[in-house]
């Protein structure tokens, strides 16, 4: 148990010993808030790996949509009756598509593509490749990183960072960033 009484700006706790120790208002204050800041930090990156996962998913909608609408003008019969059932199962909301989810590690939130797998009538999203990483630990908070493997991200280089307003923009833009993960390539 411990008891803690407020003399001034020094707090004085005591431990379940009877020992205590004192600690400034202000080194106390900084600490709350410096944790504070660090929760409001991960909360507000969170919500962005959600919509970096909906711009993904969404560039991959206008792709497929756009090829398509190019088999659907061809006049070879078999592509374009093909094309016309995809393009109304993708109007009326049926249309099993790629997306793209996100896994939260101990260092990194995984960016996972996921595709609608039917053989052997398993109808069910299963995992397809890693698409990016982003650090989550405070020394790396933000930062995207191409895959190196499965587990790991290749951070030699950090391609973009959520902290960054100019990437940030970016990679929330579904007409920025490609599905096949061309823009984490170094230019």
């Amino acid at each position: 148990m411990v008891d803690t009484l407020n003399s001034g700006t020094v707090f004085v706790a005591f431990n379940a010993r009877g020992l205590y120790t004192s600690i400034t208002y202000t080194n106390l204050m900084q600490k709350v808030i410096g944790q504070s800041v660090k929760q409001t930090d991960q909360t507000f990156l969170l919500s962005y790996v959600k919509d970096y996962c909906r711009a993904i998913t969404e560039n991959y909608r206008i792709y497929h949509k756009r090829s398509l609408t190019r088999n659907l003008e061809l006049e070879r019969e078999d592509l374009s009756s093909y094309a016309k059932q995809q393009l109304d199962a993708m109007e009326d909301g049926t249309a099993n598509l790629m997306r793209f989810r996100y896994e939260v590690g101990r260092k990194y939130y995984k960016i996972i593509q996921e595709e609608f797998d039917t053989f052997q009538n398993r109808n069910e999203y299963r995992d397809g490749s890693v698409h990016a990483f982003v650090g989550k630990d405070p020394s790396i908070l933000g930062n995207v990183y191409k895959p190196a493997s499965w587990k790991a991200p290749h951070t030699k280089h950090v391609r973009f960072s959520f902290c960054e307003p100019k990437d940030l923009q970016k990679l929330l833009d579904p007409n920025f960033v490609d599905w096949a993960g061309g823009y984490l390539y170094l230019r």
